[in-house]
């Protein structure tokens, strides 16, 4: 009980210290990858693939207006059967884009996550994009930040019905901190990246 309460006391005190001092441009990616609205889903995946990302900004006229994550492209694409190469970006991607200013605190970026029941946020500074943050980057600043980010899963537990059906489970992997598909392996519960740093492949 009192190691308990110890961990809560730390906790908090690392919250509050994130809450005063960190922002979002502190931790936000700012190489940003973007695509235009008439790109192919097929395009757009294998640009994902090369760069190693999650997700792609969607651009009308050099202006951001949308964005679509590996779960838009699954579950509105693959799922369907649709040939990746006959749907354009405007057709699947999320719009508009929800975003933050780069001197948002982490913390209450990481609460308007919660609210919007997203996984990303999109830094705009005036009308200029500038970055991305995402969850895992928050989730990588303090470990205490996980219960912040508690409600945030749970969100995102029925977000696609592929999920249920494939049998593949979301949550935070146990050696990397991300919040992604995830595999048992050996007991743990392990993200396609981690699952290959340790050797395992299906």
């Amino acid at each position: 009980m009192v190691l308990g309460a110890q961990w809560d006391l730390e906790t908090d005190t690392s919250i509050n210290e994130i809450r005063k001092e960190m922002s979002v441009r502190e931790v936000m990616t700012s190489n940003v990858v973007v695509a235009n609205i008439n790109s192919s889903v097929l395009e757009i995946a294998r640009e994902m693939i090369r760069q190693k990302v999650g997700s792609v900004i969607i651009t009308e006229d050099d202006d951001p207006v949308g964005i679509i994550t590996e779960a838009d492209i699954i579950s509105k694409v693959v799922v369907n059967n649709i040939v990746p190469s006959t749907v354009v970006a405007g057709k699947i991607m999320s719009s508009p884009i929800i975003a933050t200013k780069p001197s948002t605190n982490v913390i209450e970026a990481a609460e308007q996550m919660t609210r919007c029941n997203i996984r990303r946020l999109a830094v705009i500074d005036g009308d200029r994009m500038v970055g991305i943050i995402t969850d895992r980057d928050i989730l990588t600043i303090s470990p205490g930040l996980n219960t912040i980010l508690e409600s945030l899963i749970e969100l995102h537990r029925d977000e696609s019905n592929f999920v249920e059906e494939s049998g593949i489970e979301r949550g935070i992997c146990q050696r990397c901190g991300a919040y992604t598909d995830l595999t048992l392996m050996n007991g743990l519960m392990l993200c396609e990246d981690c699952k290959e740093e340790e050797g395992y492949y299906d």
